[in-house]
């Protein structure tokens, strides 16, 4: 019996321990909340900001005249900056029309591909290419220019002569334009009233 009641007496003095323990904390904790932390801190900051509101105070003074006397210019800056500013809002609000003309773009140049190659596809299949056009424009031109070589070698010769074998060479028929061209109708202005 004597072992059972030391052990309620060490139950009863680890329990009151622990009591007295969490009535301790208790009361530092309903302390500390107890102080109004904002007011405190509030003067705390007082403290230590007043040497930085007796530099600032003749600061703020030279400030205001130096912003008077500098007002116009300021101004000025402002209203040019805000021309700026109103070019540049406009310029984004015609991004739609930018994605636009840029998809436009796009297919127009993918289209054109297409169509070049499809028309040159066409051409080489059919049979449609133009090659004896060429051969006599180039022999016109080495004609030309054999028929000048040969008049410059005659310097001796003169220039009336010149003249009039240039006159007299023989004409060579222009090829007719192709396409479009041989077909526009110009139309020649009218002197009269009506």
């Amino acid at each position: 019996m004597a072992d059972s009641s030391a052990v309620t007496t060490t139950s009863h003095s680890s329990s009151s321990i622990l009591s007295l323990v969490l009535d301790a904390f208790a009361a530092v904790f309903s302390f500390i909340f107890s102080i109004h932390w904002s007011l405190r801190l509030y003067q705390l900051f007082s403290l230590v900001a007043l040497p930085f509101r007796l530099i600032l105070h003749p600061l703020r003074f030279i400030a205001g005249i130096l912003l008077t006397l500098f007002a116009p210019a300021i101004y000025f800056v402002s209203f040019g900056l805000s021309g700026v500013r109103a070019l540049a809002s406009f310029l984004a609000s015609l991004e739609p029309l930018y994605t636009f003309f840029g998809a436009a773009a796009g297919v127009g140049i993918f289209a054109g591909i297409v169509i070049a190659i499809s028309s040159s596809l066409i051409t080489s299949q059919l049979g449609i290419q133009d090659d004896e056009g060429d051969d006599a424009s180039t022999e016109r031109s080495s004609s030309k220019h054999s028929y000048l070589q040969d008049s410059q070698g005659r310097r001796d010769s003169s220039s009336t002569e010149l003249e009039w074998q240039w006159l007299d060479s023989p004409s060579h028929r222009r090829r007719p334009a192709a396409g479009l061209l041989s077909q526009t109708i110009h139309e020649e202005d009218d002197d009269s009233e009506y």
